[in-house]
């Protein structure tokens, strides 16, 4: 089965199209989400994280999103080595479920596809970018993030553009829904023929 990896940054609407690949029959492993569940639920993962970053990172079972995004955003190592180890966890997590679909291709859905090196596993890539204008207030409005927390983060993931020149597709997210379907019904199409 072909792997199609689906990327983009904080708030360019990855989740709308990957539910747009699923509602055409191609199934889709967010690892984004598979990520947060991982996190708790795999003891050696979270064993990991607590040694990099402190006891602090669980309250009781929970993740404690709050303390992991403050540290790991103040740190570029830290973020990197956060991401090497949760990388590695869900690698296992999507072989294991890839072996479970049925379908011409899947859908990995990845926010650091390019950056965690996981697009060598991809047969096809698709970046989802959106105008900074309509980004910033979506995430404010839907993560209850301040500008300056919304900014910091933004500016430890790639440049759009870069994105862009990587992937073998790319759609344009103006928020108006027929247009992004259309742009996903045309990358179905191409991958259709592909697979």
């Amino acid at each position: 089965m072909k792997i199609v990896g689906l990327t983009g940054g904080m708030g360019v609407g990855k989740s709308t199209v990957a539910a747009i690949f699923e509602s055409n029959g191609f199934p889709v492993f967010n690892s984004d989400t598979r990520a947060k569940e991982l996190m708790v639920e795999n003891t050696d993962l979270k064993k990991n994280i607590i040694s990099l970053l402190g006891e602090e990172s669980y309250e009781g079972e929970n993740l404690n999103r709050k303390y992991i995004a403050k540290v790991i955003f103040s740190d570029e190592n830290l973020l990197k080595k956060q991401n090497l180890l949760v990388h590695s966890a869900l690698q296992k997590d999507f072989q294991l479920w890839k072996t479970k679909q049925d379908a011409a291709f899947c859908v990995k859905e990845a926010a650091i596809l390019f950056e965690s090196g996981s697009y060598k596993d991809c047969d096809y890539t698709v970046a989802v970018i959106a105008p900074d204008s309509i980004r910033i207030p979506r995430i404010i409005s839907r993560d209850h993030l301040s500008i300056e927390e919304v900014k910091k983060r933004l500016q430890h993931q790639w440049a759009q553009e870069k994105v862009v020149k990587l992937s073998n597709f790319h759609i344009v997210n103006d928020f108006d829904f027929k247009n992004l379907q259309s742009q996903v019904m045309k990358i179905i199409s191409i991958l259709k023929d592909k697979c």
